[in-house]
């Protein structure tokens, strides 16, 4: 069989990589929006805890990050910053700023710079390796530069790679498509194993960029599975998956976020289980081996040993359950088995993202290719059991699994982005393949009637790349078939190349050696009388030309649907570009204006508060209080500590009498957001469910019945324990609070945001608070020293709840300074020791 000239492949490889290279600009080009408009802004509110946190990396280290408490977070607990952050993209961007400041003044820019263009570079990254991992699971060149085009622009993963955005997805994606691409690498050929190592060190990147981290690790855990399932074990399989898994999760478990969780968090003990299956069927294979044993005597010996492996994981189990081992699904993972708002945190069922996936949302986010992908779908199917290529069956995978848990939870859409990019890349360019591969052996017909050449036609057709590339995967699925045969258990070794065209389905599925039992008398006759009979007028010249006309005619109507998508995301990229600290309005007498109320909220603060102030707001705006006003916040947008957060709920729910009694130890100043919209009386069923729920164990409250008590009506008008309530007369214009308690000291320019200073704050609190002495490290010396609540608000239990166990070496500590102080007492008769120690046990019992 003759090879493509030289020449000819050259110039389809440059060409691919220009269209590439173009796919790479449009996705860094649509993502700088918000930076031609609002400038080098960090946008929205987890981006600006990101930075905060990037920046003490880069002024500080590494050693003092990961031993990071920030008390200016979490008021007066404060946050285990080193202990509750994924840093991969702290690291990754600070690396990048001091390379390119070393690099030289033409290169150097600042820090903010850095963050606000990362999610834009790291957007173009993923674009190149959707193009990557769809080569690799399909074939076909023409489908990967596609998949990079609808990549670049495709609305489900630019909303969270805007420019600005710099939040941990904008690198995630990046990670997982990185991860995803390596392992099929690995699968490629029975000499590629050793790259699941690679695929490994890839995933601990994964890991710590996002928590999304278990979906990867379940999706090649799946895949792994599912090839055993099929009958497609072999050794090459066993070593790849097994670097992937003990790499990956060496790497993982070094990151104090994640801890153990690979091995004892149940959404990740599936592929932990996968690898030790794969221990087990690998010692039988290799027993049978060595004893030379066949047929029936191998099987009995396999399941013997099946059996043992079975036992001994049984065994195992059952001692380690009843000791609490094995943690339970995490809040948010239940929320993606369980109805949206009946997880049994209404912390979780708070966040609108989390909310199930709609036809209206997958409309928004994925546009056309929402209706090609399913096209695709069928063609990676179909290549799957053509060639048998382990790496082809991991797209139809990840399409079914991503699918599922975006109806669940709307925000793992984003996860739908790739794999909507790839399935269209490969419906789009099965039909180009088909046309340049029957074009080229009807041309090639012509030439030799033309030069009366006799060359069979089958060989001269395989002058053409196309041609070519479709004769090697008719190959390969013989191969397959033969190796398919040598690798199942007690047949071998195994591997196969994986590479084979996509666009060439048709008659080569039927005539695959792979799709039928060669040894079979009926497969044979099924064979012969219609698999045979259907090629040759597949294959004859008059179908070929019925062919190329449908589709450049299925192509012709597509085209027409280019440029209302490609319009339609570049609208969306504006549209999810505005940050929410500013944003433009329009004004009555229709002109348009930039309402900067929350920056400028942040920026009053900064300027006209002292430089210890705590400000209460809630969970939303933490980030931006201490990121955009470096001031200390009561709480943020972190969930590490939901009591925390309910019992700050319930100090703004609660009367205004009773909050301000509350909050006067806690915080100088009080903001709210106002001014309708998204503003704190819209959140505040939210609020009120969280205080009510969170501290009680009478479990979730409703969200119907809270509507219903703590609302406002279609007319504006409050419900009486709305009325009453210290946020409704914080927010609302209609309401008022007593000057006596709070003080307005700042309304922004539209009303956005209205800032109140208490009144009588609690000096004897703030000075106890101050002091290192009163915080609860976990052991002598350590880093990790909690903050407690203060002894003055002890007696308001109906608001406040226990937020923070107290080590039981410092409950020991306590007692004894107690009993030591009561006994100086005594001695120096400065007070009788009865009252002394009254007054101790009083004091004891504030502090727990």
């Amino acid at each position: 069989m003759k090879e493509t000239h030289p020449l000819h492949s050259a110039i389809m490889s440059v060409a691919r990589l220009a269209v590439l290279a173009v796919a790479t600009y449009f996705a860094y080009d649509i993502r700088l929006y918000a930076i031609r408009e609002y400038g080098r802004v960090i946008h929205e509110f987890d981006p600006w805890f990101n930075f905060r946190a990037t920046q003490y990396l880069a002024d500080n280290g590494w050693h003092k990050f990961s031993h990071w408490f920030d008390y200016m977070s979490w008021y007066p607990l404060g946050r285990p910053v080193g202990t509750t952050i994924y840093p991969g993209m702290q690291v990754t961007a600070v690396s990048i700023w001091k390379t390119l400041n070393a690099m030289g003044k033409d290169y150097a820019m600042s820090l903010n710079d850095v963050c606000v263009f990362f999610p834009a570079w790291f957007g173009a990254v993923a674009t190149c390796l959707v193009a990557f991992l769809t080569a690799e699971c399909s074939g076909s060149s023409n489908s990967a530069v596609i998949a990079a085009m609808v990549m670049s622009v495709i609305p489900a993963h630019i909303m969270r790679s805007v420019g600005g955005g710099y939040d941990n997805e904008s690198l995630a994606v990046t990670a997982m498509c990185l991860t995803f691409f390596v392992w099929c690498r690995a699968l490629r050929n029975r000499s590629s194993w050793w790259i699941g190592a690679l695929a490994g060190l890839a995933y601990v990147y994964m890991v710590a960029a996002w928590g999304g981290y278990t979906f990867v690790l379940n999706m090649v855990g799946l895949h792994a599975a599912m090839l055993v399932i099929l009958g497609q074990y072999n050794a090459s399989l066993h070593k790849a998956y097994s670097l992937f898994w003990i790499v990956g999760t060496l790497g993982a478990i070094q990151f104090p976020v994640v801890g153990l969780a690979p091995i004892k968090s149940m959404e990740q003990l599936g592929p932990m289980a996968v690898f030790l299956g794969m221990q087990v069927l690998e010692c039988g294979e290799r027993i049978v081996k060595h004893r030379k044993l066949t047929g029936a005597a191998a099987w009995r010996l396999r399941i013997n040993v099946y059996a043992a492996g079975v036992a001994a994981l049984a065994a195992v189990i059952l001692l380690l359950a009843p000791t609490g081992y094995f943690g339970p699904l995490s809040v948010r993972v239940r929320g993606l088995f369980v109805k949206h708002t009946k997880t049994g945190n209404p912390l979780v069922d708070s966040v609108a993202e989390h909310q199930p996936g709609t036809p209206d949302a997958y409309w928004r986010y994925l546009h056309y290719p929402f209706y090609v992908a399913p096209v695709g779908f069928v063609i990676s199917l179909v290549h799957y059991l053509n060639t048998r290529s382990p790496a082809a069956l991991f797209l139809p995978l990840y399409a079914v699994v991503a699918y599922y848990f975006a109806n669940r939870m709307v925000r793992l859409i984003i996860f739908m982005g790739p794999i909507a990019s790839s399935l269209t890349g490969i419906g789009i360019g099965y039909l180009v393949d088909d046309i340049l591969g029957n074009a080229s052996v009807l041309i090639a017909a012509e030439m030799k009637k033309l030069l009366g050449n006799k060359v069979d036609a089958d060989a001269d057709a395989a002058e053409d790349d196309n041609e070519t590339e479709k004769r090697k995967g008719r190959e390969m699925a013989a191969v397959a078939a033969k190796e398919a045969a040598e690798t199942t258990p007690g047949k071998g070794k195994g591997g196969r190349s994986g590479k084979g065209k996509v666009g060439k389905v048709g008659a080569s599925v039927l005539s695959s050696k792979a799709s039928y039992d060669a040894t079979s008398t009926v497969g044979r006759k099924l064979h012969e009388k219609l698999v045979v009979p259907f090629i040759k007028v597949y294959d004859a010249p008059g179908s070929r030309v019925t062919r190329i006309i449908l589709a450049v005619g299925l192509l012709a109507w597509g085209s027409q649907h280019v440029a209302p998508f490609w319009k339609y995301s570049h609208d969306m990229a504006q549209g999810m570009s505005q940050p929410s600290i500013m944003f433009k309005g329009q004004l009555q007498d229709g002109s348009t204006i930039m309402v900067k109320d929350y920056l400028e909220a942040y920026w009053w603060l900064r300027d006209n508060t002292p430089e210890d102030a705590r400000v209460m707001a809630w969970w939303d705006y933490g980030y931006q209080v201490t990121g955009i006003a470096n001031r200390t916040s009561i709480a943020d947008g972190n969930t590490w500590n939901h009591e925390h957060i309910a019992n700050l709920a319930r100090s703004l729910t609660a009367t205004e009498e009773k909050g301000h009694r509350v909050i006067r130890h806690l915080a100088d100043y009080v903001l709210v957001w106002s001014g309708g919209g998204a503003d704190d009386m819209a959140k505040s069923p939210h609020l009120f469910r969280i205080g009510k729920s969170i501290g009680y164990s009478t479990g979730t409250v409703d969200m119907y019945d809270i509507q219903s008590k703590f609302g406002v009506d279609q007319y504006g008008r409050p419900t009486p324990l709305m009325a009453q309530s210290l946020l409704y007369k914080l927010v609302s214009f209609q309401g008022k609070v007593s000057e006596a308690r709070f003080k307005e000291v700042y309304t922004s320019k539209y009303r956005k945001v209205r800032i109140y200073k208490v009144v009588n704050v609690s000096e004897t609190s703030k000075k106890w608070l101050a002091d290192p002495a009163n915080r609860l490290c976990d052991a002598p010396g350590s880093w990790y020293c909690p903050g407690q609540y203060p002894p003055g608000i002890a007696k308001f239990t109906g608001i406040i709840k226990p937020a923070y166990n107290m080590p039981a070496f410092v409950k020991m500590q306590s007692e004894e300074k107690a009993k030591a102080e009561a006994r100086a007492g005594s001695v120096g008769g400065e007070e009788a020791p009865e009252k002394k120690r009254k007054k101790a046990k009083k004091a004891l019992a504030e502090e727990l």
